[in-house]
């Protein structure tokens, strides 16, 4: 059994008191003592606060093939897109050592397991760039510098 107190910690902890706050920023300063110290204090937070593991993404998906095919047409396009025009454009180089996340798509559907499919192909595009020595050429694909 729980104590009233525990319960409004967790309720606090769910809110954008004081509290809330402080828990975001605690979250979001672990990665740079260590960087998969976020995930680890987001599930460790999800747990203290009571909150439901659907309510952070993880809804199992209706449909896993067509999931897992969108998640990597969606991550591969991003990679190349991003790399090809985008980054060129903001005058990055190109080379990019840079890691993208996916939080807006997250905010808009409420599931997490696209964005975990379409970040593994994201970066598995960027590895096969980075070993194939096509970086530069992908950079220069469409503004040749």
């Amino acid at each position: 059994m729980t104590a009233p107190g525990d319960d409004l910690l967790a309720a606090r902890l769910r809110g954008f008191g004081l509290v809330g706050v402080l828990a975001i920023l605690v979250i979001l300063a672990g990665n740079l003592l260590i960087p998969p110290l976020s995930a680890v204090l987001v599930l460790l937070w999800a747990q203290r606060s009571r909150t439901p593991w659907r309510e952070i993404g993880y809804v199992w998906p209706e449909r896993w093939l067509r999931t897992v095919a969108i998640g990597l047409a969606f991550g591969i396009a991003f990679k190349l897109v991003m790399k090809a025009i985008v980054m060129p454009l903001l005058g990055a180089p190109p080379i990019n050592a840079a890691y993208h996340y996916f939080g807006a798509i997250f905010a808009v559907t409420g599931r997490i397991w696209l964005l975990m499919v379409a970040h593994a192909a994201f970066d598995l595009t960027a590895v096969a760039l980075i070993y194939g020595n096509l970086e530069s050429a992908v950079a220069h694909l469409i503004w040749a510098r």
